[in-house]
């Protein structure tokens, strides 16, 4: 039975997907889809559903690296608002990755002053973890260490097109091929979204030593 394929902004809704550039570092991770399984002769399949989670607070999920959520705690261990801020972000964004709040809405809701949101979120962007495809638009966060995965609708861009939105399934690696390969991000942000990237190391922190009392003479 033909399977229905992902749906892709940038081409007419039922064709297959496009083949990563060569140049692209994720060329061998990513191949055309085919909409046919073929089997061996003799061979047969089960069809089965795919794993999905459990009831979550809130009820949708967001896929984020273990070694990411880690290094955030030990990184931001002395920047606690640059640290809400993020972990706002990660919990406010749309499929894709996306965070349409602004600075005045996440200053609200953290009882902060929009400048401190603003300095945290600038942080955020030198270190790669964030970027602004547009000016005054909605945040980007990095797919390599969080990304809320899923099923969202867009308007295509094919001309004449009768379908008035298409439905994309998001996936990490599709995502982070468009952002290494398109000229207009950043590098900061790009090379976070290789496959070999690595997070900065905290700076150190100085030690206190404890004070000796000295014994009565």
């Amino acid at each position: 039975m033909p399977a229905t394929p992902y749906g892709d902004p940038r081409r007419s809704p039922g064709t297959s997907p496009r083949a990563p550039s060569t140049t692209s570092p994720y060329a061998g991770a990513l191949r055309p889809r085919k909409n046919v399984v073929e089997l061996p002769a003799g061979h047969t399949a089960e069809v089965r559903p795919p794993v999905t989670a459990g009831d979550f607070v809130g009820k949708y999920f967001a896929q984020d690296s273990l070694e990411f959520l880690r290094w955030a705690a030990r990184y931001f261990r002395d920047d606690n608002e640059t640290l809400c801020v993020l972990l706002f972000m990660m919990g406010s964004q749309e499929v894709g990755g996306a965070v349409s709040k602004r600075q005045g809405d996440i200053a609200e809701a953290l009882d902060m002053d929009p400048t401190q949101v603003s300095r945290a979120q600038r942080k955020l962007k030198r270190l790669g973890l964030a970027w602004s495809p547009k000016k005054g638009g909605p945040i980007q966060l990095q797919p390599s260490v969080t990304l809320r995965g899923g099923v969202k609708f867009v308007e295509p861009s094919v001309p004449g097109s009768a379908t008035k939105k298409v439905k994309v399934q998001v996936e990490q690696l599709s995502l982070l091929n468009d952002f290494v390969c398109d000229p207009a991000v950043p590098e900061a942000f790009k090379n976070l979204a290789l496959p070999d990237a690595t997070l900065p190391e905290p700076k150190q922190r100085a030690r206190k030593r404890k004070r000796t009392m000295k014994p009565e003479a």
